[in-house]
């Protein structure tokens, strides 16, 4: 997707009546938060999952300095983490009680996009899903030990003595003691990517929205992320917390441009194969969207009538005709 449609569509977002989209914006160097008394919060379990939202901006990490997302590692008795590897890869790991290791690699990464990716574990298989998509599985056994010696991070993976800061934006973590099923997936990620009625969910441990702050304001002494759970608040390290980075930051401010005005409509919404338009005249370039600002269908036509979406997951999507204000709808 170009700059400018990723430049709508973020646009819209902000004014399309979701919550507030804040994030927390890491500088690559040595931004970090901690999640004291972590270490035994998903204690003797078989089935475990984790959540993050990621907007990696780093085009080149390398050994030692890779780019870490967030997870547990002390690469003895637990490890549950996923970090970036190269521009385009990731890896995710799952360690059990007994050092056995089971590891997952996927090559989907999109740079400055937004990512959502869940990593789960049931008992039998470790899982790594990007959105509703499951991208790499591979069996696993065994549980988390009763005693762990490492803590919850985010923003920071740990490996011997090096430190994987990240680089770029992180929102939306989560850590459960239990498999997440593909519906409750599908349902996070229908509601843009947040948790509805966290403090009724089942086996929700902590979850972190990171809507605070002023959006790359002064936040000084802003430094404690609320665990919506009231549980385990997460400490900030070494952030600025003063200028456009190193700071939280939001959605709102990642563009000022406003929308163009458009007789564009669409229908049925939400709708289940075919998507019907109405509105529109001469030769347009029509591009489908995910909410990651990803491309999922182009098409240039003129006078198009309607488009085949029976191919596409399930979700929020958006319909963008040229330059024109992006509209959102559902794919059941």
């Amino acid at each position: 997707m170009n700059k400018k449609l990723l430049v709508l569509l973020l646009t819209f977002t902000a004014y399309s009546g979701f919550s507030q989209n804040n994030y927390i914006d890491f500088d690559g160097v040595n931004d970090n938060i901690s999640i004291a008394d972590s270490g035994n919060l998903l204690a003797s379990s078989s089935s475990i999952s984790m959540s993050c939202k990621v907007f990696p901006k780093n085009a080149n990490p390398s050994f030692p300095a890779f780019n870490g997302f967030a997870g547990y590692r002390n690469d003895s008795n637990f490890d549950f983490y996923i970090i970036q590897l190269s521009s385009t890869e990731v890896e995710a790991r799952f360690r059990n009680s007994s050092g056995t290791e089971y590891t997952l690699t996927y090559s989907g990464l999109v740079l400055n996009q937004w990512n959502h990716f869940f990593l789960v574990y049931d008992g039998s298989y470790l899982s790594l899903f990007s959105g509703s998509d499951e991208v790499a599985s591979i069996e696993a056994s065994g549980s988390t030990p009763a005693s762990n010696s490492s803590n919850f991070n985010i923003g920071n993976v740990k490996f011997s003595s090096y430190n994987f800061y990240h680089d770029g934006y992180i929102d939306e973590v989560s850590l459960w003691s239990k498999a997440l099923s593909v519906t409750e997936i599908d349902n996070i990620i229908i509601n843009n990517g947040e948790i509805s009625s966290p403090t009724t969910q089942n086996n929700l441990e902590v979850y972190y929205k990171f809507d605070q702050g002023v959006a790359y304001g002064n936040n000084s002494g802003l430094t404690t992320l609320n665990d919506e759970m009231g549980s385990l608040n997460g400490t900030l390290n070494n952030f600025g917390l003063n200028g456009p980075t190193s700071n939280w930051g939001s959605e709102e401010t990642m563009s000022t441009q406003n929308l163009n005005n458009s007789n564009f409509h669409l229908y049925p919404n939400p709708v289940s194969n075919t998507l019907n338009f109405s509105g529109l005249s001469e030769k347009i370039n029509l591009q489908i969207v995910d909410i990651y600002g990803r491309t999922i269908l182009s098409k240039k036509a003129t006078d198009p009538k309607s488009i085949d979406l029976s191919g596409i997951s399930k979700g929020i999507y958006f319909a963008i005709v040229d330059d024109n204000q992006p509209l959102k709808f559902i794919k059941n």
